[in-house]
């Protein structure tokens, strides 16, 4: 069973910082990743030549990344951070106008984590919810053993909302120890 749901994070300056660059590099990787897919380089080489051009990126990102870049189509011209809003930075502006459209399209552009879960990593490794003194926190990997805490700011709209469901596996998988797989997408 697939459950997509969205919600916000709320973090603090350095740990804002932090999680920031993450994206950064992670978004060069997808990238990256995409090129050598167009190249037709096979998952492994492609994933070694991720190795070397981010070191410092954990080894699991670099899996996600590369399967966040499978995702876009290799037979047509892909534009990162969105081909709209492009288009609109690429048109004669003012100056004021441009800076705050090429600030936006950066921001889109470089901005994407991904962390893709399995049961082996009790539901996901680099990005887990985690309950501490009775509050919601995403923990994510920003280094080896180096974790960063974010408050997870949401609130059910309804008795039917996907987010129960959510919370109501996330308690069960605690208490029994059964986990289960999830994808994390911080955007």
């Amino acid at each position: 069973m697939y459950v997509s749901v969205q919600f916000k994070l709320q973090l603090n300056g350095p740990d804002r910082k932090k999680l920031l660059e993450l994206m950064r590099k992670q978004s060069s990787a997808i990238r990256s990743a995409y090129k050598l897919l167009k190249n037709k380089n096979s998952h492994s080489q492609i994933y070694q030549k991720l190795r070397q051009l981010f070191p410092d990126l954990p080894t699991k990102y670099i899996d996600s990344a590369i399967y966040k870049a499978k995702q876009y189509p290799t037979d047509k011209k892909v534009v990162f951070g969105g081909k709209a809003l492009f288009e609109k930075l690429c048109k004669n502006r003012d100056k004021k106008s441009r800076e705050k459209l090429k600030r936006k399209w950066k921001e889109q552009r470089q901005g994407t984590l991904i962390s893709i879960g399995s049961k082996a990593d009790k539901g996901n490794r680099l990005m887990r919810f985690e309950s501490i003194n009775g509050e919601l926190l995403l923990r994510i990997t920003v280094g080896e053993r180096k974790f960063i805490y974010a408050k997870v700011l949401r609130e059910p709209s309804n008795a039917k909302d996907k987010w129960n469901t959510f919370l109501t596996m996330l308690q069960t998988s605690w208490q029994s120890k059964a986990y289960f797989p999830y994808t994390v997408e911080l955007s």
